[in-house]
Protein backbone atom coordinates (compact mmCIF):
# COMPACT_ATOMS: atom_id res chain seq x y z
CA UNK A 1 0.00 0.00 0.00
CA UNK A 2 3.18 2.35 0.46
CA UNK A 3 4.23 1.94 -2.75
CA UNK A 4 3.18 4.05 -5.24
CA UNK A 5 1.89 1.45 -7.62
CA UNK A 6 -0.27 0.18 -4.84
CA UNK A 7 -1.44 3.57 -3.66
CA UNK A 8 -1.85 4.08 -7.58
CA UNK A 9 -3.60 0.49 -8.69
CA UNK A 10 -4.31 -1.72 -6.10
CA UNK A 11 -4.28 -1.57 -2.37
CA UNK A 12 -7.27 1.60 -1.44
CA UNK A 13 -9.23 0.40 -4.75
CA UNK A 14 -12.13 -1.47 -4.82
CA UNK A 15 -11.83 -5.06 -6.49
CA UNK A 16 -13.51 -5.63 -9.68
CA UNK A 17 -14.35 -8.74 -11.76
CA UNK A 18 -16.86 -10.55 -14.30
CA UNK A 19 -19.25 -12.76 -13.24
CA UNK A 20 -20.42 -16.33 -15.01
CA UNK A 21 -23.17 -14.20 -16.83
CA UNK A 22 -20.23 -12.93 -19.17
CA UNK A 23 -19.89 -13.30 -22.61
CA UNK A 24 -17.00 -15.65 -23.06
CA UNK A 25 -15.94 -14.24 -26.53
CA UNK A 26 -16.26 -10.70 -25.43
CA UNK A 27 -14.06 -8.08 -25.99
CA UNK A 28 -13.89 -4.37 -24.31
CA UNK A 29 -11.69 -1.54 -24.29
CA UNK A 30 -11.54 1.18 -21.60
CA UNK A 31 -10.05 4.96 -20.64
CA UNK A 32 -9.55 4.90 -17.12
CA UNK A 33 -8.90 7.67 -14.75
CA UNK A 34 -7.53 6.94 -11.20
CA UNK A 35 -6.93 9.66 -8.68
CA UNK A 36 -4.89 9.36 -5.72
CA UNK A 37 -4.29 11.69 -2.36
CA UNK A 38 -2.09 10.16 0.52
CA UNK A 39 -1.16 11.69 3.22
CA UNK A 40 0.99 10.13 5.85
CA UNK A 41 2.96 10.84 9.31
CA UNK A 42 4.57 9.37 12.36
CA UNK A 43 1.60 10.65 14.76
CA UNK A 44 -1.97 10.93 13.92
CA UNK A 45 -3.54 10.67 10.87
CA UNK A 46 -5.91 13.23 11.87
CA UNK A 47 -2.71 15.88 12.14
CA UNK A 48 -0.97 17.38 9.32
CA UNK A 49 1.42 14.97 7.35
CA UNK A 50 3.44 14.30 4.12
CA UNK A 51 1.02 14.40 1.18
CA UNK A 52 1.17 13.28 -2.42
CA UNK A 53 -1.63 13.44 -5.36
CA UNK A 54 -1.08 11.05 -8.13
CA UNK A 55 -3.14 11.07 -11.14
CA UNK A 56 -3.10 7.85 -13.24
CA UNK A 57 -4.38 7.35 -16.62
CA UNK A 58 -4.37 4.89 -19.80
CA UNK A 59 -6.13 2.79 -22.05
CA UNK A 60 -7.09 -1.06 -20.83
CA UNK A 61 -8.22 -3.47 -23.21
CA UNK A 62 -9.17 -6.78 -22.48
CA UNK A 63 -10.49 -10.28 -24.34
CA UNK A 64 -11.40 -14.08 -23.55
CA UNK A 65 -8.21 -16.10 -23.66
CA UNK A 66 -7.34 -20.08 -23.45
CA UNK A 67 -5.01 -21.22 -20.90
CA UNK A 68 -5.17 -25.11 -19.82
CA UNK A 69 -8.41 -25.91 -21.37
CA UNK A 70 -9.70 -23.78 -18.75
CA UNK A 71 -12.75 -21.62 -18.83
CA UNK A 72 -12.67 -17.97 -17.30
CA UNK A 73 -9.17 -16.60 -18.27
CA UNK A 74 -8.55 -13.22 -19.51
CA UNK A 75 -5.83 -11.58 -21.55
CA UNK A 76 -5.49 -7.72 -20.26
CA UNK A 77 -3.23 -5.34 -21.46
CA UNK A 78 -3.04 -1.46 -20.42
CA UNK A 79 -1.35 0.97 -22.99
CA UNK A 80 -0.22 4.74 -22.90
CA UNK A 81 -0.22 4.65 -18.93
CA UNK A 82 0.76 8.29 -17.36
CA UNK A 83 1.45 9.39 -13.76
CA UNK A 84 0.60 13.16 -13.86
CA UNK A 85 1.09 14.68 -10.22
CA UNK A 86 -0.28 18.85 -10.95
CA UNK A 87 1.43 19.80 -14.17
CA UNK A 88 4.17 17.21 -14.37
CA UNK A 89 3.38 13.54 -15.85
CA UNK A 90 5.38 10.28 -16.85
CA UNK A 91 4.86 7.03 -18.73
CA UNK A 92 4.83 4.28 -16.77
CA UNK A 93 5.98 1.33 -19.28
CA UNK A 94 6.03 -1.59 -17.07
CA UNK A 95 2.21 -1.46 -16.67
CA UNK A 96 1.72 -1.73 -20.23
CA UNK A 97 3.37 -5.48 -19.84
CA UNK A 98 0.38 -8.17 -21.50
CA UNK A 99 -1.23 -10.90 -18.69
CA UNK A 100 -4.04 -12.74 -17.95
CA UNK A 101 -5.71 -13.39 -15.02
CA UNK A 102 -9.03 -16.17 -14.01
CA UNK A 103 -12.05 -15.62 -13.30
CA UNK A 104 -14.49 -17.98 -11.03
CA UNK A 105 -18.13 -18.28 -11.87
CA UNK A 106 -18.63 -16.36 -9.05
CA UNK A 107 -16.48 -13.54 -10.23
CA UNK A 108 -13.92 -13.88 -8.46
CA UNK A 109 -9.81 -13.71 -9.60
CA UNK A 110 -8.81 -16.54 -8.79
CA UNK A 111 -5.61 -16.99 -10.79
CA UNK A 112 -2.63 -15.17 -12.80
CA UNK A 113 -0.24 -15.67 -15.94
CA UNK A 114 2.80 -13.40 -16.78
CA UNK A 115 4.16 -14.46 -20.33
CA UNK A 116 7.73 -13.51 -18.64
CA UNK A 117 10.09 -13.67 -15.37
CA UNK A 118 8.83 -10.37 -13.51
CA UNK A 119 9.94 -8.86 -10.32
CA UNK A 120 7.09 -8.83 -7.37
CA UNK A 121 6.91 -5.68 -7.59
CA UNK A 122 5.86 -5.64 -11.19
CA UNK A 123 3.43 -8.55 -10.36
CA UNK A 124 1.55 -6.88 -7.76
CA UNK A 125 0.89 -3.54 -9.77
CA UNK A 126 0.28 -5.68 -12.64
CA UNK A 127 -2.08 -7.72 -10.90
CA UNK A 128 -4.32 -4.39 -9.53
CA UNK A 129 -5.47 -3.98 -13.08
CA UNK A 130 -7.40 -7.12 -13.03
CA UNK A 131 -8.97 -6.62 -9.64
CA UNK A 132 -10.56 -4.19 -11.37
CA UNK A 133 -12.79 -6.60 -13.14
CA UNK A 134 -14.03 -8.42 -9.88
CA UNK A 135 -17.41 -8.00 -9.02
CA UNK A 136 -20.39 -10.32 -8.63
CA UNK A 137 -23.55 -9.95 -10.31
CA UNK A 138 -25.84 -12.42 -7.67
CA UNK A 139 -25.26 -11.87 -4.11
CA UNK A 140 -27.70 -13.76 -1.87
CA UNK A 141 -25.81 -12.67 1.11
CA UNK A 142 -26.05 -9.68 2.89
CA UNK A 143 -22.18 -9.82 2.86
CA UNK A 144 -19.22 -11.37 1.05
CA UNK A 145 -15.47 -12.34 1.36
CA UNK A 146 -13.58 -11.01 -1.18
CA UNK A 147 -9.25 -10.52 -1.37
CA UNK A 148 -7.26 -8.09 -3.88
CA UNK A 149 -3.82 -7.35 -3.77
CA UNK A 150 -3.95 -5.41 -0.67
CA UNK A 151 -5.83 -8.38 1.73
CA UNK A 152 -8.99 -9.93 2.49
CA UNK A 153 -12.42 -7.60 3.50
CA UNK A 154 -16.07 -7.74 3.80
CA UNK A 155 -18.40 -6.44 1.01
CA UNK A 156 -21.71 -5.93 0.85
CA UNK A 157 -24.04 -5.78 -2.48
CA UNK A 158 -26.78 -3.71 -3.42
CA UNK A 159 -28.37 -4.56 -7.09
CA UNK A 160 -31.35 -1.36 -8.51
CA UNK A 161 -31.94 -0.15 -11.47
CA UNK A 162 -29.46 -2.30 -13.37
CA UNK A 163 -26.37 -0.96 -11.36
CA UNK A 164 -24.73 -2.38 -8.94
CA UNK A 165 -23.37 -1.05 -6.12
CA UNK A 166 -20.85 -2.65 -3.40
CA UNK A 167 -19.39 -1.36 0.38
CA UNK A 168 -16.24 -2.81 1.47
CA UNK A 169 -16.70 -2.61 5.51
CA UNK A 170 -13.43 -4.13 6.92
CA UNK A 171 -10.10 -5.11 5.74
CA UNK A 172 -7.41 -8.09 6.71
CA UNK A 173 -3.96 -6.70 5.27
CA UNK A 174 -1.87 -9.62 3.45
CA UNK A 175 1.58 -10.00 6.07
CA UNK A 176 0.01 -7.71 8.27
CA UNK A 177 1.60 -8.63 10.82
CA UNK A 178 5.24 -8.29 9.11
CA UNK A 179 4.59 -5.11 7.20
CA UNK A 180 5.26 -1.54 8.35
CA UNK A 181 1.46 -0.94 8.23
CA UNK A 182 -0.12 -3.75 10.08
CA UNK A 183 -4.13 -2.55 10.03
CA UNK A 184 -6.63 -0.50 7.77
CA UNK A 185 -10.13 0.55 8.37
CA UNK A 186 -12.07 1.59 5.71
CA UNK A 187 -13.61 5.31 6.22
CA UNK A 188 -15.79 5.34 3.35
CA UNK A 189 -16.33 3.11 0.27
CA UNK A 190 -18.90 3.14 -2.64
CA UNK A 191 -18.65 1.48 -5.62
CA UNK A 192 -20.84 1.97 -8.62
CA UNK A 193 -20.74 -0.67 -11.98
CA UNK A 194 -23.34 -0.75 -14.51
CA UNK A 195 -22.75 -4.16 -15.86
CA UNK A 196 -23.06 -5.60 -19.71
CA UNK A 197 -23.03 -8.63 -21.70
CA UNK A 198 -19.03 -8.47 -21.68
CA UNK A 199 -17.96 -6.56 -18.46
CA UNK A 200 -19.44 -3.02 -18.17
CA UNK A 201 -20.07 0.05 -19.57
CA UNK A 202 -19.09 2.15 -17.09
CA UNK A 203 -17.13 2.26 -13.24
CA UNK A 204 -16.92 4.55 -11.06
CA UNK A 205 -16.55 4.65 -7.39
CA UNK A 206 -14.48 6.01 -4.31
CA UNK A 207 -12.67 4.81 -1.02
CA UNK A 208 -10.82 6.11 1.62
CA UNK A 209 -8.53 4.04 4.16
CA UNK A 210 -6.88 4.76 7.23
CA UNK A 211 -3.65 2.94 8.15
CA UNK A 212 -1.61 2.26 10.90
CA UNK A 213 1.32 0.93 11.96
CA UNK A 214 3.10 -0.79 14.97
CA UNK A 215 2.16 0.76 18.50
CA UNK A 216 0.36 3.81 15.92
CA UNK A 217 2.77 4.95 14.91
CA UNK A 218 3.06 5.35 11.49
CA UNK A 219 -0.11 6.57 9.92
CA UNK A 220 -1.69 6.75 6.51
CA UNK A 221 -4.58 7.68 4.94
CA UNK A 222 -5.45 7.50 1.33
CA UNK A 223 -8.21 9.12 -0.72
CA UNK A 224 -8.98 7.68 -4.33
CA UNK A 225 -11.67 8.25 -6.81
CA UNK A 226 -11.96 6.76 -10.04
CA UNK A 227 -13.55 6.14 -13.12
CA UNK A 228 -13.67 3.47 -16.12
CA UNK A 229 -15.99 4.14 -18.96
CA UNK A 230 -15.89 3.01 -23.03
CA UNK A 231 -12.66 4.16 -25.00
CA UNK A 232 -13.70 7.41 -26.85
CA UNK A 233 -12.59 5.59 -30.10
CA UNK A 234 -10.48 2.10 -30.75
CA UNK A 235 -7.33 1.89 -29.59
CA UNK A 236 -4.92 -0.81 -31.88
CA UNK A 237 -3.14 -2.20 -28.43
CA UNK A 238 -1.00 -5.02 -29.39
CA UNK A 239 -3.38 -6.93 -27.24
CA UNK A 240 -5.50 -7.64 -30.08
CA UNK A 241 -3.16 -9.44 -32.04
CA UNK A 242 -1.85 -11.91 -29.81
CA UNK A 243 -3.07 -15.50 -29.82
CA UNK A 244 -5.61 -16.22 -27.85
CA UNK A 245 -3.62 -19.37 -26.52
CA UNK A 246 -1.59 -18.61 -23.69
CA UNK A 247 1.26 -20.63 -24.45
CA UNK A 248 1.28 -18.93 -28.06
CA UNK A 249 2.05 -16.07 -26.79
CA UNK A 250 5.89 -14.52 -27.16
CA UNK A 251 8.51 -15.23 -24.24
CA UNK A 252 11.71 -14.37 -23.81
CA UNK A 253 14.17 -14.73 -20.67
CA UNK A 254 14.15 -10.85 -19.74
CA UNK A 255 11.60 -9.29 -18.17
CA UNK A 256 11.20 -6.57 -21.26
CA UNK A 257 11.75 -6.40 -24.82
CA UNK A 258 14.87 -4.36 -26.56
CA UNK A 259 11.32 -2.16 -27.82
CA UNK A 260 9.62 -1.52 -23.99
CA UNK A 261 13.31 -1.14 -22.49
CA UNK A 262 14.33 1.88 -25.16
CA UNK A 263 10.44 3.44 -24.66
CA UNK A 264 11.13 2.69 -20.75
CA UNK A 265 14.28 4.45 -21.28
CA UNK A 266 12.99 7.69 -22.89
CA UNK A 267 10.29 7.53 -20.27
CA UNK A 268 13.05 7.82 -17.30
CA UNK A 269 14.60 10.54 -18.99
CA UNK A 270 11.56 12.47 -19.34
CA UNK A 271 10.80 12.46 -15.76
CA UNK A 272 14.35 13.88 -14.61
CA UNK A 273 14.47 16.33 -16.86
CA UNK A 274 11.08 18.01 -15.50
CA UNK A 275 12.10 21.23 -14.31
CA UNK A 276 9.46 20.94 -11.44
CA UNK A 277 11.11 17.63 -10.37
CA UNK A 278 12.36 19.11 -6.62
CA UNK A 279 8.50 19.32 -6.29
CA UNK A 280 8.45 15.53 -5.76
CA UNK A 281 9.88 14.53 -2.25
CA UNK A 282 12.82 11.99 -2.84
CA UNK A 283 10.85 9.31 -0.82
CA UNK A 284 7.70 9.48 -3.30
CA UNK A 285 10.56 10.32 -6.47
CA UNK A 286 12.04 6.80 -5.36
CA UNK A 287 8.82 5.06 -6.13
CA UNK A 288 8.49 6.74 -9.44
CA UNK A 289 12.11 5.53 -10.18
CA UNK A 290 11.44 2.19 -9.04
CA UNK A 291 9.12 1.82 -12.06
CA UNK A 292 12.32 2.16 -14.33
CA UNK A 293 14.90 0.29 -12.22
CA UNK A 294 15.88 -2.08 -15.90
CA UNK A 295 16.98 1.51 -17.02
CA UNK A 296 17.83 2.95 -14.18
CA UNK A 297 21.66 2.22 -15.36
CA UNK A 298 21.23 4.99 -17.92
CA UNK A 299 20.94 7.85 -15.79
CA UNK A 300 24.80 7.63 -15.33
CA UNK A 301 25.39 10.39 -18.58
CA UNK A 302 22.85 12.44 -17.49
CA UNK A 303 24.85 12.51 -14.18
CA UNK A 304 28.10 13.31 -15.43
CA UNK A 305 27.57 15.35 -17.92
CA UNK A 306 26.26 17.92 -15.93
CA UNK A 307 23.00 18.54 -17.52
CA UNK A 308 21.04 18.21 -14.24
CA UNK A 309 20.65 21.90 -12.18
CA UNK A 310 22.16 21.55 -8.14
CA UNK A 311 19.15 21.44 -6.62
CA UNK A 312 17.78 18.49 -9.04
CA UNK A 313 21.11 16.63 -8.38
CA UNK A 314 20.77 16.20 -5.07
CA UNK A 315 16.95 15.44 -5.24
CA UNK A 316 17.78 12.57 -7.80
CA UNK A 317 20.66 11.27 -5.52
CA UNK A 318 18.59 10.94 -2.11
CA UNK A 319 15.44 9.35 -4.04
CA UNK A 320 18.42 6.84 -5.67
CA UNK A 321 19.61 6.30 -2.14
CA UNK A 322 15.86 5.13 -1.29
CA UNK A 323 15.59 3.15 -4.34
CA UNK A 324 18.48 0.90 -2.84
CA UNK A 325 17.85 -1.99 -5.58
CA UNK A 326 20.88 -3.99 -7.24
CA UNK A 327 20.80 -1.41 -10.36
CA UNK A 328 20.10 1.41 -8.55
CA UNK A 329 23.06 0.59 -6.59
CA UNK A 330 25.88 0.15 -9.21
CA UNK A 331 24.68 3.18 -11.02
CA UNK A 332 25.69 5.23 -7.96
CA UNK A 333 28.84 2.78 -7.81
CA UNK A 334 30.10 4.05 -10.90
CA UNK A 335 28.97 7.58 -10.78
CA UNK A 336 31.39 7.27 -7.50
CA UNK A 337 34.03 6.05 -9.84
CA UNK A 338 33.74 8.12 -12.99
CA UNK A 339 33.19 11.44 -10.91
CA UNK A 340 36.85 11.51 -9.69
CA UNK A 341 36.99 15.34 -11.07
CA UNK A 342 33.95 16.23 -9.37
CA UNK A 343 34.10 15.73 -5.23
CA UNK A 344 30.63 16.93 -4.51
CA UNK A 345 29.42 14.62 -7.09
CA UNK A 346 30.98 12.17 -5.40
CA UNK A 347 30.38 12.40 -1.78
CA UNK A 348 26.79 12.83 -2.83
CA UNK A 349 26.85 9.71 -4.69
CA UNK A 350 28.49 7.98 -1.14
CA UNK A 351 25.77 9.48 1.01
CA UNK A 352 23.33 7.93 -1.35
CA UNK A 353 25.05 4.83 -0.96
CA UNK A 354 24.82 4.98 3.27
CA UNK A 355 21.16 5.41 2.96
CA UNK A 356 20.27 1.88 2.04
CA UNK A 357 19.42 -1.12 3.87
CA UNK A 358 19.56 -3.72 1.39
CA UNK A 359 22.10 -6.48 0.98
CA UNK A 360 25.10 -5.10 -1.21
CA UNK A 361 24.48 -6.58 -4.73
CA UNK A 362 27.90 -8.18 -6.51
CA UNK A 363 27.97 -6.30 -8.94
CA UNK A 364 28.31 -2.96 -6.01
CA UNK A 365 30.63 -5.16 -4.16
CA UNK A 366 32.95 -5.95 -6.74
CA UNK A 367 33.01 -2.34 -7.74
CA UNK A 368 34.31 -1.13 -4.40
CA UNK A 369 36.12 -3.98 -3.64
CA UNK A 370 38.30 -2.91 -6.60
CA UNK A 371 38.37 0.57 -5.41
CA UNK A 372 39.71 -0.14 -2.02
CA UNK A 373 42.41 -2.53 -3.30
CA UNK A 374 43.85 -0.13 -6.46
CA UNK A 375 43.09 3.74 -4.26
CA UNK A 376 40.10 5.55 -4.51
CA UNK A 377 40.98 8.65 -6.68
CA UNK A 378 39.33 11.86 -5.99
CA UNK A 379 40.47 15.19 -5.93
CA UNK A 380 39.15 15.98 -2.63
CA UNK A 381 41.21 13.98 -0.19
CA UNK A 382 37.71 14.64 2.36
CA UNK A 383 36.23 12.65 0.02
CA UNK A 384 39.25 9.80 -0.11
CA UNK A 385 38.51 9.43 3.47
CA UNK A 386 35.07 9.40 3.41
CA UNK A 387 34.71 6.87 1.01
CA UNK A 388 36.46 4.37 3.82
CA UNK A 389 34.45 4.97 6.72
CA UNK A 390 31.24 5.46 4.77
CA UNK A 391 32.23 1.40 3.02
CA UNK A 392 32.34 0.52 7.04
CA UNK A 393 28.87 2.53 7.95
CA UNK A 394 27.48 0.39 5.05
CA UNK A 395 28.64 -3.05 6.58
CA UNK A 396 27.11 -2.06 9.67
CA UNK A 397 23.49 -0.62 8.15
CA UNK A 398 23.15 -3.09 5.60
CA UNK A 399 22.13 -6.78 6.04
CA UNK A 400 25.14 -9.49 5.62
CA UNK A 401 25.78 -11.57 2.68
CA UNK A 402 28.68 -12.74 0.65
CA UNK A 403 29.63 -9.46 -0.66
CA UNK A 404 29.63 -7.81 2.99
CA UNK A 405 31.95 -10.65 4.02
CA UNK A 406 34.32 -9.87 1.42
CA UNK A 407 34.43 -6.36 2.15
CA UNK A 408 35.02 -7.24 5.92
CA UNK A 409 38.26 -9.21 4.10
CA UNK A 410 39.43 -6.70 2.18
CA UNK A 411 39.61 -3.34 4.53
CA UNK A 412 41.39 -5.48 7.08
CA UNK A 413 43.61 -6.48 4.76
CA UNK A 414 44.48 -3.19 3.12
CA UNK A 415 44.96 -1.60 6.20
CA UNK A 416 48.21 -4.04 6.82
CA UNK A 417 49.23 -3.12 3.52
CA UNK A 418 48.82 0.71 3.43
CA UNK A 419 51.85 3.19 4.59
CA UNK A 420 50.01 6.49 3.65
CA UNK A 421 48.18 7.94 7.33
CA UNK A 422 45.34 9.46 5.64
CA UNK A 423 44.30 6.44 3.67
CA UNK A 424 45.45 4.16 7.15
CA UNK A 425 43.56 6.50 9.58
CA UNK A 426 40.04 5.87 6.83
CA UNK A 427 40.83 2.25 7.16
CA UNK A 428 40.97 2.12 10.87
CA UNK A 429 37.48 4.20 11.02
CA UNK A 430 35.88 2.29 8.31
CA UNK A 431 36.47 -0.82 10.37
CA UNK A 432 35.33 0.83 13.36
CA UNK A 433 31.91 2.29 11.96
CA UNK A 434 31.40 -1.45 10.24
CA UNK A 435 30.87 -2.15 14.39
CA UNK A 436 32.13 -5.53 13.82
CA UNK A 437 34.12 -7.18 16.29
CA UNK A 438 36.44 -9.59 14.65
CA UNK A 439 38.18 -6.17 13.95
CA UNK A 440 38.92 -5.23 17.76
CA UNK A 441 42.10 -6.41 18.08
CA UNK A 442 43.21 -5.06 14.58
CA UNK A 443 41.96 -1.27 15.82
CA UNK A 444 43.34 -1.92 18.96
CA UNK A 445 46.90 -2.25 17.94
CA UNK A 446 46.96 1.57 16.76
CA UNK A 447 45.94 2.81 20.19
CA UNK A 448 49.46 3.41 21.03
CA UNK A 449 50.50 4.88 17.65
CA UNK A 450 53.00 7.76 17.37
CA UNK A 451 50.91 9.20 14.77
CA UNK A 452 48.06 11.35 16.11
CA UNK A 453 45.97 11.26 13.44
CA UNK A 454 46.11 7.21 13.52
CA UNK A 455 45.90 7.02 17.55
CA UNK A 456 42.76 9.65 17.16
CA UNK A 457 41.16 7.45 14.26
CA UNK A 458 42.00 4.01 16.81
CA UNK A 459 40.06 5.75 19.62
CA UNK A 460 37.14 6.59 17.83
CA UNK A 461 36.97 3.36 15.77
CA UNK A 462 36.77 2.18 19.29
CA UNK A 463 34.27 4.23 20.80
CA UNK A 464 32.07 3.08 17.43
CA UNK A 465 32.67 -0.01 18.35
CA UNK A 466 30.69 -0.11 22.09
CA UNK A 467 31.70 -3.50 23.20
CA UNK A 468 33.54 -4.25 26.40
CA UNK A 469 36.50 -4.83 24.76
CA UNK A 470 36.79 -2.15 23.27
CA UNK A 471 35.54 0.18 26.53
CA UNK A 472 37.98 -1.37 28.81
CA UNK A 473 41.06 0.04 26.19
CA UNK A 474 39.90 3.29 26.55
CA UNK A 475 39.63 3.24 30.06
CA UNK A 476 42.86 2.69 29.69
CA UNK A 477 44.04 5.46 28.36
CA UNK A 478 42.35 7.70 30.88
CA UNK A 479 45.04 6.99 32.83
CA UNK A 480 47.59 9.29 30.72
CA UNK A 481 47.54 12.33 32.35
CA UNK A 482 48.26 14.34 29.11
CA UNK A 483 46.67 12.47 26.06
CA UNK A 484 47.26 13.69 22.83
CA UNK A 485 44.10 12.94 21.65
CA UNK A 486 42.08 13.55 25.07
CA UNK A 487 39.29 15.17 23.08
CA UNK A 488 38.34 12.56 20.77
CA UNK A 489 38.95 9.94 24.11
CA UNK A 490 36.38 11.87 26.23
CA UNK A 491 33.95 11.73 23.20
CA UNK A 492 34.67 7.83 22.37
CA UNK A 493 33.98 7.13 26.17
CA UNK A 494 30.52 8.96 25.83
CA UNK A 495 29.66 5.73 23.90
CA UNK A 496 29.81 3.77 27.16
CA UNK A 497 28.08 3.94 30.51
CA UNK A 498 31.37 4.41 32.50
CA UNK A 499 32.38 2.82 35.81
CA UNK A 500 33.12 4.60 39.05
CA UNK A 501 36.86 4.68 38.65
CA UNK A 502 36.44 6.10 34.70
CA UNK A 503 33.06 8.43 35.93
CA UNK A 504 35.75 10.02 38.60
CA UNK A 505 38.34 10.75 36.06
CA UNK A 506 36.24 12.26 33.39
CA UNK A 507 34.58 14.09 36.41
CA UNK A 508 38.17 15.58 37.17
CA UNK A 509 38.53 16.53 33.90
CA UNK A 510 35.63 18.52 33.54
CA UNK A 511 36.24 20.30 36.61
CA UNK A 512 40.23 20.93 36.70
CA UNK A 513 41.12 20.81 32.98
CA UNK A 514 43.08 23.82 32.05
CA UNK A 515 41.68 23.75 28.44
CA UNK A 516 37.97 24.58 27.85
CA UNK A 517 37.99 22.32 24.97
CA UNK A 518 38.54 19.07 26.94
CA UNK A 519 36.37 20.07 30.11
CA UNK A 520 33.29 20.43 27.49
CA UNK A 521 34.02 17.17 26.15
CA UNK A 522 34.66 15.65 29.88
CA UNK A 523 30.73 17.63 30.01
CA UNK A 524 29.12 16.30 27.45
CA UNK A 525 30.39 12.16 28.38
CA UNK A 526 28.74 13.40 31.95
CA UNK A 527 25.57 13.72 30.39
CA UNK A 528 25.41 10.77 28.40
CA UNK A 529 25.36 8.78 32.65
CA UNK A 530 22.55 7.16 33.80
CA UNK A 531 24.08 7.25 36.73
CA UNK A 532 24.70 11.09 37.78
CA UNK A 533 25.25 11.02 41.61
CA UNK A 534 27.68 13.44 42.64
CA UNK A 535 28.19 14.31 38.79
CA UNK A 536 25.24 16.92 39.41
CA UNK A 537 26.72 18.25 42.95
CA UNK A 538 30.05 18.55 41.64
CA UNK A 539 29.42 20.64 38.40
CA UNK A 540 27.28 22.86 40.12
CA UNK A 541 29.82 23.45 42.48
CA UNK A 542 32.51 23.99 39.44
CA UNK A 543 30.03 26.44 38.10
CA UNK A 544 31.39 29.11 39.79
CA UNK A 545 34.82 28.77 38.67
CA UNK A 546 34.21 28.03 35.16
CA UNK A 547 35.14 30.68 32.24
CA UNK A 548 33.94 29.38 28.95
CA UNK A 549 29.83 30.27 28.26
CA UNK A 550 30.04 27.11 26.04
CA UNK A 551 30.49 24.67 29.08
CA UNK A 552 28.94 27.18 31.59
CA UNK A 553 25.62 26.36 29.66
CA UNK A 554 26.61 22.31 29.20
CA UNK A 555 26.38 21.83 32.91
CA UNK A 556 23.44 24.15 33.44
CA UNK A 557 22.25 21.85 30.57
CA UNK A 558 22.68 18.87 32.18
CA UNK A 559 22.13 19.81 35.42
CA UNK A 560 18.48 20.96 34.64
CA UNK A 561 18.34 17.29 32.87
CA UNK A 562 15.57 14.57 34.50
CA UNK A 563 17.61 11.62 32.67
CA UNK A 564 20.54 11.52 30.95
CA UNK A 565 20.71 11.01 27.35
CA UNK A 566 21.86 7.58 26.73
CA UNK A 567 23.41 6.32 23.78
Amino acid sequence: MITLNKAMLASALCALAVSNTTNANCSAQYNFEIDTHTTFNYDKVSQQGQQTHIKLTGILSIKAAEHNDETGWWAIKADQVTAGQGLFGSELATYTLPFAFKLADNGLVTDFWFPVKLETQIQEQLKGLAYYFQFQRNSPELEKKEQDTLGHYTVSYQFKDAEITFNKHTYDLHNGSQAALQTVNVASSGHHIAPNECFFTHRRGQEVLLFSGQSQSLNLKTKQQYQFKPADSAFPSALFTMPAELENWPSAEKTLSTDELEQLKKSLHSLVSKDNLTDISAYDLAKQLSQFDAVISSLESVFLQQTLSDEVQMRLFNALGQLDSANSQLLLGHILVKAEKDPLMQFRALRALSQGQSPLSPALGALLTEQIEAGFSSLDSEVTSSFYMTIGAMLNNRAANAESLKLHNVLSEQLSLVTETHIKSALITSLGNSRDEQHFDQIDSYIQDTDKSVQRASIRALGMMQTEQAYSSLEKQLAKPQHQNQVTLLKALSNYQLKPAASDAVLAIAVNNPTAESRYAAIQALATQKNQDGIKSTLRSALKKETSKRNFKAIVELLHSPASNTP
